[in-house]
Formats: C-alpha cells, structure tokens, sequence
C-alpha cells in the first residue's frame, strides 16, 4: 500500500469511519450496484431501514428506485457524485437525507468504492450507510454556538479581545479591528509589543496585562497609547483574568473604549474655566454665575465698579430685589420663561439700583447650560451698564430729529455709512427710496443689491473715490433703484462726502432725492421728440414710397390700356391673316406643293407668333378674359411633369416639393399653367450651364403686424406657389425693371420682354399677390400667393383635348355676325367647311332681322367689339325672342364687356381672335354638343 497516496490516505481513514461506525452500531446497511446490469443488491438492514420487504431487496433493484427515497434537495448532489465516482473510480463518499420507514428523513453518509476492469470501465460499486443523524446535530449546535460567540464579540460595543499568557492577541471584534487600523489577520497572534510603535508604551501595558493575569484579579486603568502611524489614544481599559475550566489563569479578557475625545473635550473644559475666569476679571460688565440648585450666584469685581455694591455673592432674589420695580415683573416672566423652557439664551433691558440708591439703565444676556436630562443646572451672564450709551442715545436722537426736520423740510432723506464698523444708517424716508419698510434694519449690502444693474458699476465707483483718501472726491451721482420689497424701480440722486482721519476714511454721508418723476418727464419728453422725429421720417418714407407705387401704378395702367387697344386691332388684323392661311392649307392637301406648303407654314407661324404677342399683351394689361375653376395646384404642376421637362432640357435639374392637404384655389387653370412655365423658362435661361429648378407649394396664412410674413401682402390665407432657381441671379436695378413689358435682358430675338409681364398680370387679375428676390450669383424666388378657395368644392383634373380627331356640324344655320368683313367671311368659310350651313350679318340690326326671319337658327357667332351695339347687347336682345338660342362669342379685347373683374360671366362661351379652323371646329361642338365624327 502506497500511503502517499491520496486515494489510499482516504481509503484508511473510510475504513477506519466504518470500524468505529460499526463499534457504534451506526451502520444502516450495506450495497452493491452491478453498474453493466444497473442491479442493486441490498442487504435485510438497509432494506429495513428504507421500509422495504427484504425479500424484494434481495432481488433486482435499479439505482433510481433507491435514489427515490433521497431528499427531493439531495438529489441533484447525490446524482453528480455518484457520476463523479464512476467516472474516475476509486472511493466515494457523500452525506445526504434519506426517507426512513418511519416517513421521516434523516442524514446519513455513504461511503464505498467504484471499481474499475481491464479496460477503464465501471463494473460494481459496493459501499455502506452510516447514519450520521446525531453527528449531524452535535455539529449544528457546535456551528450555532459559535456563530453566536462570533456574533456576540461583534456586538459588543467599543473594543473586546482575549490574550493568552504570553500576551498574544487571540480574538478581536470589530472594534479592536478599527482602533489597531488593521486587519484581524495582521494583528491575532500578536503581542501589544509587536503592534505599538512606542516600546515603552507596549512594555506598560503588557507590564499591567501581567500583573492582572498574576494577581487574578480585574482592573480599570487610563492607558495613552502610540500607533504605528503616529496616532496618540487614550483607551479607557477594564482587563480581567482569562480562566479555564479548573479556574487555571490561562490568559485575559478586557474591553477598551477610545476616550481620547473625552480626555481632550475635559482639557477644553479646564482651559475654558481658566479663560471664562480671567475674562471675568478682564471685562469691564459684571459677569455673574447662578446656580440653579441653591440660588447662589457668583460676582465679578465690576459688580463694584460699575454700580458700588461690595458683594461678590448673593442670592438670586437679591438681583430681583435691585432691580426697578416697574421692571421687576417683566424681567422675573421673561428669564424664568427662558429656563423653564427648552431655551438657552436670555436677554433683557431695565433698571438696576446702584449702591446709592440711583438706577443705572442696563442690558443682560444670560446663557442656560444645561445637563443631558435638558434640566437647568447654572446661567452665566454679563450685564452691561448702558448709562452713557443711553445719554449719547438721547443727544443723537435730538440731533437726528433736527436733522429729519431739516430733510422733510427739504424733500430729501440722508444716509450715513461706518467704514469702521461697517454700518449704515438710512431714515425711513431713504428706507422708502430702496422700497424697504421704515422699521426694516439696513446694511451696506442692502444698498449695493438694491443698485440697478446697470448702474451698480459707475455708483460703486463714485464711493469709492469718495472714500479713496488720495482723491477725496464729492460723491456726486443718479442712480436708479429696485425696490427690496415692492420690487419698484426709481430713480434717486444722491450728493456726499467722505469724513477722514489722517490718511484714513471713517465715513462717508449725504443726501439722497427722488428724482423719479423728473426723470419720467424728462422720458416723455425724449420720447415724444424721438417719436415725432420717426414720425415725420415715416410719413416722408409712406409718402414717399405711395407716391413710387403711384407712378408704376399709372405707367402700368397707361401701358396696359395702350397694349389692350394695340391688341384689339391687332388680333382682329390678325384673324383675317391665320383664319384664311389655315384653310388655304387645308385645301393644298389634296394638292401638296412643297414650296407652296413651306410658305404657308412660315406665315402661319409668324402669325402665330404675334397672336401670343397679343395674348401676352392682355394679360400685362390684365384685359384677358379668364374662366377660372377651383384648382388643385399640385394636380395642375405634377401634370405639367412631361410639358416641363421637355421645355427645360437635359442640364436643368427639376425638383418639386408638393404640400400635402394643400388648399384648393379659383383661377384660370390654362393661365396658371402659363405662368409657372414662364417661370420655368425664365429659370431656365438664367441657368445656362444648367442647375436646379424647384417649384413648391404649400399653404400660406398671412397674420395681421406679423414681422415674418411679407408687410405689403395683405392678411389672408393663401395657396403659396414657389419658384426658385440657383442660376445667375439679378442686380436690384435690373429686378426693379422685371416685370415691365418689353423690358428684357435677353440678346436680340432672344425673349420679348413680355413673360414676367404676362406673370404680373395674370396674378394681379386672379386678385393674387407675386413678389421677386434675387441676389446675382445666388439665383432667383419668385412666390406668388393665390387666394384660397373657401368650402368643400370637387377640384377636377384638367380635361385632355383630342386636337387629332375632326369636330363636325350636321348642316345646323348659323348666323356669323361682324363688322370687319374679312373677319367675316373667313367665318363664313369656315363654318361651312365645317359642315354648318351659314348666314352673315355686318351688325346687330340686319342680325336681328335675320333672326326673325330664320327661325331654324341654332347658334349666334358674334363678335363682341362693334359700332353702335355691341355682342353682348345683341346676344341680349336675341335671346329675348329666342331664349333656346346658343350664342359664341369672338373678340380680339372683350374691354370688359363679357367680364366682371376680369372673369367671363356665368355660362358665356367665348372664342379668342385669331382663331384656327380646329379651334373654332372644337368650341363649336362644345356650344352645340356635337360628337366626334365616328
């Protein structure tokens, strides 16, 4: 046998556990698990001891049905050890509860062996059970004791410990812990000797250990004591002999409570006796000391001094007996109410009795000392003799009541400040000035806070050159105030000077004057200078800028009424040119004569051209007529998508920013559409390296004084259109011109200056507001602010018009009434090309005959501007006789007759001159209600 060997080692002492556990008659039982076969085999005790029948146990048994009857918190514990063991093989042993017969569990230890074949693999583990029930108990009430020793050591308050013989530190509580400052470990073990740094300190108190553990009896002894680390204690220490249990000294025992505090709180209270009683004798009061218990009190010399008594004792009731009688009940209430109470100063005014039977006015304070109880136990007081004070009081008082006099008299209040006392002295009326009640006590620190902020420097800076002994300056400044308690603000005027001694400022006093209406007046008077001043600027600017706005207005109006005049001739010029061009093209395509064809094209277009010129014209003019609809801005830009793209090129980036749930408004969709891609155009040729267009909407409410919004936009909500672009951006100059017609900075050919004119007219009719900014460089923003549309309305899309498929009549009589006969038989031509049958009249009067005449007339085509009656009148006085009647109006410049504000009157159907044969074909069926030819 090995006896290193660990397994060997635990083995004996296994054996040697089950001899003495069967000398006890401990052992439960004995086992034997065949681990291949999970077979138990149990002998008749152990089958006893678990309730089982013998014979079933000595047959085949599985682990788990012993293992059933472990403790349900045991199980776990036991599985893994039994793992353990049959993996590494060798000895077991492991202690757990069981369910004895009696239905009650009890500890037992199993101890055993796993043994091992050829190959490494577990084949039989036997073993036995010992019950370790009453072990178990006898170790729980040995843990329980010790855990209260331990506990009680703990507990204990201050330091306890337990030497041996040799004066080694066996045991420490927490206490001992922190007086040593170290832990257990570093002190249990050893001596006072290894742990003091004074040698002869740690030689006094183990000669003293020694004396009690020879003398066996207990002691209290002062012990001063050194540490390592330079601390000093003084340890109050109660040491008794440490005896076993024959009564053998084999130590000692003591506690020890750190009184160093208390050693030094008794040493202050020796040096403050000494200091109280020397300054009894220094101080000029006579200081008394009564004793509560007995009345007596104790005087100092001044008692002779200041009031000729020669008594350095006396009773308490001869205090009260010398005090004045008209005194001596007050005084007796308040000091006893004082020491009755849980108070412990006192402090009274009256009159003493001196030795010759005068009165001396004096004041006494008095302190309560008091014992842990909160009883009464001595006063100490001083009572100072006020009779000088109490005369100089009075002279001062006459004086300051002249001197009040004096300042009512004048209006004024003064002030007083003690550099040397650091005090001050206002009156109620200069109280009042730094809004502070009149029986309020003042400071300096009163007369710096209530300093307006920004005066505090420059008033601060006066005093001080009035208190500066080099400069001696006239304190000479006006101040404003904030009132400490109310809070009001005031203006005051003060004027002082200092009063020195040698080289040193003792005070410095003045006077002080409200000056707070003067000032308020003097605002006024600012402020109603100022405010003519920015009056009279203002309507000069007012003036100024109505006087501008004026001007534009009328050069705008002149403008606008020579265009629309230009206009109307021009567009009826024009009608006789583009009607004919277009059906003479219409006839050569039967015919087709490619030069014949170029040359129609070429005038076709050139008049065209000048029919937009025209257009433009009326809408600077603002003499177009409009058909405005409820619009949905976003629909309206989001369709113009592909139009858009396709006018601004490839280099110019397009970027829109919708608002949703965005307010509908009530405009010309077809103008609208007009304005926003002017604008695009514009942008983009400003951009001519390319850039970024962003056209936004959003809703707009323009609040009335608000400094955010644009001042000349009046108040209102608005749908907001933005169009902006980074592109080369405008001087003012040039901005300023913008809008004007024919105003451009285009080369020639480039741009007829009309775009932004037509802009400008369109909004302005639609009752909108445009306003431009720019900065060169920057780019351009143009915002134009619609107004909104009030009301649920149903906003449609824009209807597609189908320019490919021919609108023709179905020999309907028309009747074509104009007083230019070019005009009119282009008319004529047409409308029978179109397949209408047609009657022409060169005014209203031949017009109506016709009518008469011709009851089989469907549609009135007239145009609007004619001598003597013009087409709105006719129209009116034919629908008198024929009231189912159609009528379709032409004109170059309706100059308001089919309008109200711009806008085309309800149900009118009107067609602009010049006019295509398509177009006319179109509003035609749209009057008639014609269907596309199949």
């Amino acid at each position: 046998m090995n006896q290193s060997d660990p397994n060997t080692l635990h083995g004996a002492r296994d054996t040697e556990r089950v001899e003495l556990a069967l000398a006890a008659g401990a052992i439960v039982g004995t086992w034997f698990w065949d681990i291949a076969r999970d077979n138990v085999t149990i002998d008749d005790a152990l089958a006893e001891a678990f309730g089982l029948d013998p014979k079933a146990a000595r047959g085949d048994l599985r682990l788990d049905e012993i293992v059933a009857y472990v403790h349900p918190e045991d199980r776990a514990g036991l599985q893994a050890a039994i793992e353990d063991a049959v993996r590494r093989g060798g000895r077991y042993a492991h202690a757990y509860r069981t369910l004895g017969k009696d239905r009650e569990y009890r500890w037992i230890e199993a101890i055993g062996r796993v043994d091992h074949d050829a190959d490494g693999e577990a084949v039989g583990f036997p073993g036995v059970l010992i019950d370790i029930e009453e072990r178990r108990r006898i170790e729980a009430e040995r843990d329980e004791a010790q855990t209260l020793l331990r506990s009680f050591v703990e507990s204990a308050p201050g330091v306890m410990y337990a030497k041996d013989r040799q004066g080694r530190i066996l045991i420490g509580n927490h206490g001992t812990t922190e007086l040593i400052g170290r832990p257990p470990e570093a002190y249990i073990g050893r001596t006072d000797a290894e742990l003091l740094g004074d040698a002869a300190q740690a030689a006094a108190v183990m000669e003293t250990d020694e004396r009690i553990m020879s003398s066996g009896r207990a002691e209290q002894v002062e012990e001063d004591v050194s540490f390592p680390d330079g601390r000093r204690a003084w340890w109050l220490s109660t040491k008794a002999p440490l005896r076993d249990a024959d009564g053998t000294v084999t130590g000692l025992v003591g506690t020890s409570l750190d009184i160093t505090d208390r050693k030094a709180a008794e040493a202050r209270h020796q040096e403050i006796e000494g200091r109280y009683r020397l300054a009894a004798r220094a101080t000029n009061d006579a200081i008394w000391d009564w004793r509560m218990d007995d009345g007596h009190v104790v005087w100092n010399e001044a008692l002779t001094t200041l009031f000729g008594h020669a008594e350095t004792e006396t009773g308490a009731q001869w205090w009260i007996d010398h005090i004045h009688p008209d005194d001596r009940a007050r005084i007796d209430t308040q000091i006893h109410a004082v020491i009755e109470g849980d108070g412990s100063v006192w402090t009274g005014e009256y009159r003493f009795q001196r030795a010759d039977g005068s009165y001396a006015a004096v004041l006494d304070r008095g302190t309560v000392l008091r014992n842990v109880a909160g009883e009464p136990v001595r006063m100490i007081g001083a009572m100072l003799d006020l009779s000088a004070s109490k005369a100089a009081e009075a002279a001062l008082a006459q004086s300051e009541e002249r001197l009040r006099l004096a300042t009512d008299a004048g209006d004024m209040g003064f002030w007083d400040v003690d550099l040397v006392h650091n005090a001050l002295i206002w009156p109620p009326r200069t109280k009042a000035m730094f809004g502070i009640s009149a029986d309020a006590p003042v400071t300096l620190r009163d007369f710096y806070d209530g300093l307006h902020p920004q005066d505090l420097e420059a008033t601060s800076a006066a005093f001080d050159a009035a208190a500066d002994p080099a400069r001696r300056a006239l304190y000479d400044v006006e101040y404003r105030t904030i009132g400490k308690e109310d809070g009001v603000v005031r203006w005051v005027a003060a004027k002082g000077r200092g009063l020195f001694e040698g080289e040193r400022c003792l005070r410095v006093l003045g006077v002080v004057i409200d000056v707070t209406e003067r000032k308020r007046a003097d605002a006024r008077l600012q402020e109603l200078n100022e405010r003519l001043e920015s009056r009279v600027l203002a309507e000069v600017a007012e003036r100024t800028r109505v006087e501008d706005a004026l001007r534009q207005s009328q050069k705008m109006e002149a403008v606008g009424q020579l265009t629309g005049g230009i206009a109307h001739d021009f567009n009826n010029m024009l009608a006789a040119v583009v009607g004919p061009l277009d059906l003479l093209a219409s006839r050569l395509k039967d015919h087709p004569d490619p030069r014949t064809k170029r040359y129609i094209d070429m005038a076709i277009d050139g008049a065209n051209r000048a029919a937009q010129l025209t257009q433009r014209l009326l809408a600077f003019s603002r003499q177009q007529p409009l058909q405005p609809v409820p619009v949905d801005a976003n629909r309206l830009i989001a369709g113009m998508s592909d139009l858009l793209a396709h006018s601004l090129g490839s280099s110019v980036r397009l970027q829109t920013d919708l608002a949703a749930d965005l307010w509908s408004t009530h405009v010309d969709a077809n103008q609208l559409e007009n304005v926003v891609l002017n604008l695009a155009v514009n942008a983009r040729d400003a951009m001519p390296g390319g850039g970024r267009l962003t056209i936004a909407t959003s809703n707009c409410e323009i609040a009335r004084g608000s400094a955010a919004d644009p001042q000349d936009v009046p108040p209102g909500q608005y749908m907001l259109i933005t169009v902006s672009d980074d592109g080369s951006g405008m001087p003012p100059d040039v901005m300023a011109k913008a809008f004007d017609p024919f105003y451009t900075t285009k080369k020639v050919g480039k741009g007829t200056g009309l775009g932004l004119s037509q802009v400008y007219g369109f909004v302005l009719q639609s009752a909108g507001h445009v306003r431009m900014t720019s900065d060169v460089g920057q780019g351009t923003v143009v915002r134009i602010w619609l107004p909104r549309l009030e009301g649920q309305v149903d906003v449609a899309a824009l209807a597609d018009v189908d320019a490919t498929t021919p609108l023709r009549g179905h020999q309907e009589l028309v009747l074509v009434v104009d007083d230019e006969p070019a005009v009119r038989q282009f008319s004529t031509d047409a409308l029978n090309e179109l397949g209408y049958r047609v009657l022409a009249a060169d005014g209203a009067a031949k017009a109506l005959q016709l009518l008469e005449t011709h009851p089989d007339i469907v549609l009135l085509f007239t145009d609007v501007v004619m001598p003597e009656v013009n087409g709105r009148q006719l129209a009116d006085a034919a629908l008198k006789r024929r009231p189912d009647l159609k009528v379709l109006f032409t004109t170059g410049n309706s100059r308001n007759t089919l309008v109200q504000d711009g806008v085309l009157d309800a149900g009118v159907q009107l067609i602009g001159k010049p006019f295509t044969v398509d177009a006319l074909a179109t509003r035609m069926a749209a009057v008639l209600g014609v269907t596309p030819d199949a």
